[in-house]
Parts: structure tokens; C-alpha cells; sequence
């Protein structure tokens, strides 16, 4: 299947599985509390799946009811236990997600041909799903809390995984840095306010903000469309910009606002609540060489530092590295999805796994040019601290990975102890021909 398929399937299934406008007219599936289970919820999962008899079909069709009676289940104890989401986290949640898809397609406009909606239209059908899914996500975590495994539990679960079941690894590594900037002069940042006072003047005496962008915004993203910006949450932003620009009228211009990627003009273009839909222009203080030499000269002092054993890499970065995502941490890199600090080569930029890929464990390289995704220039320390090759899961060498898995076991086993208890005193029916569904036979309630 391709990208664009996947991904109309994805939001397809999205919008629609909790879309509102029919659900009198549809047929009604399951009943679960004050919630119902509608046949289109289930019809529309079912794309997903090809089963290839009739038995096969009706038996997923159960397993897709069950899960959404449980999701219904978990829905309808959170709006009796007065459960909140707030405006803010789902038009933040709304948000992310239409970026992603925006960012696969290309653009807003090809996201709104794509579905023959426009984007406040999408956003509208999200708010819904995405308040449901927040409430159901908060009640499962009620319920589980904060699960602890011990080191016997670890062992006992990983001795449970059949051998031909446990997972493989291909080689991973454990990365960390000291990062240098190469930071503009005073006299550097001087030049990129003068010159964006200049552009904010002609703005006041009626020269078009939208032309200036295009042709003096330093922001390669939005310069094009004369630095507008879209409809997004305030909470997208760096709090500098997002509160100069909640303080603007509709139509009016900000004052000079610094932040960590430059000097902008803001634009207020329209605003609901806590949306804002603003253009920038963006001039980016210069890196002069001798900056960017200073930089390097840090790097190789702290080097000097660290091979002399005067310090240690974890420490030294804890001291002196200036990123602040990592010199908390040792340095150390992590997986932001899962946290762990073990990558694969596929989790990282090429950059870098061209300079790990000739490193000896233990080792330190650099200093290493580098430019952040937000344009910001640096030297780096790098240090291999280690270097798994590829092997199959076992617990010397995963047991992180492991107890999160066995976690996740746990967390699982506590919810459904409270699904099986909570369905007992809950309304639960389900129509036929699903009333035949093994699994849900055990929940039924007895006419």
C-alpha cells in the first residue's frame, strides 16, 4: 500500500469512527453504560483487515466489538468519574496530528483536496475522537497507576517467552554528546534587529507584510507564503512568540520579539480562543567564522580534558555542554518515543552514524560540525559509550527492554481484572448476530 493510501485509510478511519451526524440512523451493535457500539464503528476497522472466509471474518468482527465495548467501557467510567480534558491539550492533540498528515501530503491544500474538506472542517471532526481518546487514555491510567516490577517478576515474564517468540536486535548503540554553539556576535545581533526595524517600518507606512516575508524572511517554510504561519495552537510556539502574538489585534504588527531561532515580526492574521492563525518574518542573527572557531576551540579543550582523565565525558557534558535536551542526562541520547538510550542506525541522522560507524567503544570523536534542524550551528563531542551488536533479546544485555515489557504485561493484567469487575455492574447488551461472540457471551446481562 502506498503512502498516500495509508495515510487516507489512517485519517479515514479517524474521523470517521466516532462521526456523530448518523449514529441515530445506524445500527446499533453493542450498549455498554450511557455508550454504544455502532455497526459503522466496526465496518470502518474492518477495512483494514482481509479476512478470507466467512468464520474468519466473524470471529475478528468479535475481537473488533469486544475492544471497542472496552474503550466504551473505559469512556463511560471516565464522564462518571468527572474526568477533564482541557480546550487546550486537544487543539494541541488536533493540532500534531493534522501536521503530520499536512507534512506527508505536502501541504494544507493537498491535505483538504485529498478529503474535499476544509481544515477547520477536519479540525471540527477530530475534536470529538480526540476528546474521547484523551478521557479514555486518562482512565486507563487511574486504573493502572504506577506499576513496579521486580527483578524476579523481569525474569519470571521473560522465562514465559517461547525461544522462537523472543525478538531480535540488530546492532545498537549508546551515543552521548557535548554540544558548542557557534554563537552570533552583539554586534551580529545588532545587524538582524536593525534590519528587521527597517522591514517593520516600511510595513507602518503601508508596504505589504505578506511581500516582505517573501522577500527577507529568513524562514525557509513560510517565506514563500509570505511567512503565514496557519491556524495552529499557541502552544505550538516558543512562549515569547505565542505571547507576543496573543497580546496582537487582528491585523496588527508586534514590536521586535527575540527568540531562540532569531528576531520576528508577527502578523496577526485571525484568532479563535486559543488558536491563532499569524505570519512571521524571521532574520536570523550571522555565525561569523570566528565564532564558529570559538565554538571548536571549547570543544577541543574539553576534549583535551576528558583524554587527560581530568574528567569524565558524563560529567564534562553535565558542565559544559550547552544543549540543553541532553547535558542533564550525561549527554546521552534517547529514543523519544520509547526513552531508551540504545539506537539503532536507523534511529539516527546519517551524520552521525558515519562518524559512530568507525569508532571503537569508549571512544570519543570531534569536534564534529553540526547544524540543528532549527538552523543552529555547533561543534560536538561525540562518545561512543557502547556498542551491541545484533543478537536475540536476552536479559544481560536487554533487561530494560524487558521490564518494560513486563510492565506492559502487568498493566494489561490490572486492567482487565477492572474490565472484568466493572462489567458486572455495568449495562452491557449486544445484538445479534454478535450475541454469539465468545467472548462476549461471559458480560451479557441475563433478560
Amino acid at each position: 500500500m502506498n503512502k498516500i493510501t495509508v495515510l487516507a485509510v489512517i485519517l479515514f478511519l479517524f474521523l470517521n469512527t466516532y462521526a456523530q451526524e448518523d449514529k441515530t440512523l445506524d445500527k446499533i451493535i453493542a450498549v455498554v453504560g450511557n455508550q454504544i457500539v455502532t455497526q459503522s464503528d466496526i465496518d470502518i476497522q474492518l477495512k483494514e483487515y482481509n479476512f478470507p472466509d466467512e468464520q474468519s471474518l466473524f470471529e475478528g468482527t468479535c475481537e473488533l466489538i469486544q475492544a471497542s465495548v472496552f474503550q466504551r467501557l473505559l469512556l463511560n467510567q471516565a464522564y462518571i468519574d468527572s474526568l477533564k480534558v482541557s480546550d487546550a491539550e486537544i487543539s494541541g492533540e488536533i493540532d500534531k496530528r493534522l501536521q503530520y498528515f499536512i507534512n506527508q501530503l505536502g501541504s494544507k491544500e493537498a491535505l483538504e483536496k485529498f478529503y474535499e474538506k476544509t481544515i477547520p472542517e477536519i479540525k471540527d471532526e477530530m475534536r470529538e475522537p480526540i476528546k474521547e481518546m484523551k478521557l479514555v487514555q486518562m482512565m486507563r491510567q487511574k486504573i493502572v497507576g504506577d506499576v513496579f516490577v521486580s527483578p524476579a517478576e523481569v525474569k519470571k515474564f521473560f522465562n514465559q517467552i517461547p525461544e522462537d517468540s523472543l525478538p531480535y536486535y540488530n546492532t545498537q548503540y549508546e551515543i552521548a554528546q557535548i554540544v558548542f554553539f557557534a554563537k552570533p556576535t552583539e554586534e551580529e545581533h545588532q545587524k538582524a534587529r536593525a534590519k528587521l526595524e527597517e522591514i517593520r517600518q516600511r510595513i507602518l507606512k503601508g508596504d505589504k507584510f505578506s511581500t516582505l516575508a517573501i522577500l527577507y524572511s529568513e524562514d525557509p517554510g513560510t517565506a514563500i507564503k509570505g511567512g503565514d504561519l496557519g491556524m495552529r495552537s499557541r502552544f505550538d510556539y516558543v512562549p515569547e512568540f505565542a505571547s507576543a502574538a496573543m497580546k496582537l489585534k487582528k491585523d496588527s504588527i508586534s514590536d521586535i520579539i527575540k527568540t531562540q531561532y532569531g528576531y520576528h515580526l508577527i502578523k496577526m492574521i485571525d484568532r479563535k480562543g486559543e488558536m491563532i492563525h499569524v505570519a512571521h518574518i524571521l532574520i536570523i542573527p550571522k555565525v561569523t567564522p570566528e565564532a564558529k572557531l570559538q565554538a571548536q576551540t571549547k570543544a577541543r579543550e574539553v576534549l583535551s580534558l576528558i583524554k587527560k582523565d581530568s574528567v569524565g565525558f558524563e560529567a564534562a557534558a553535565f558542565k559544559y555542554s550547552e544543549d540543553e535536551t541532553t547535558k542533564n542526562n550525561g549527554g546521552r541520547l534517547v529514543d523519544i518515543n520509547t526513552g531508551s538510550t540504545r539506537l539503532s542506525s536507523d534511529q539516527m541522522e546519517a551524520s552521525l552514524f558515519f562518524v559512530i560507524d568507525t569508532m571503537q567503544t569508549g571512544s570519543v570523536a570531534g569536534p564534529v560540525y553540526y547544524v540543528y534542524p532549527d538552523g543552529r550551528q555547533a561543534y560536538r563531542l561525540i562518545w561512543l559509550k557502547s556498542k551491541i551488536p545484533p543478537h536475540k533479546a536476552n536479559l544481560n544485555d536487554d533487561y530494560p527492554i524487558i521490564s518494560d515489557m513486563a510492565k506492559s504485561r502487568k498493566e494489561q493484567e490490572l486492567l482487565l481484572k477492572w474490565i472484568n469487575n466493572k462489567m458486572k455492574e455495568t449495562y452491557f447488551k449486544v445484538n445479534p448476530p454478535y450475541d454469539q461472540c465468545e467472548d462476549l457471551k461471559k458480560y451479557m446481562i441475563k433478560d
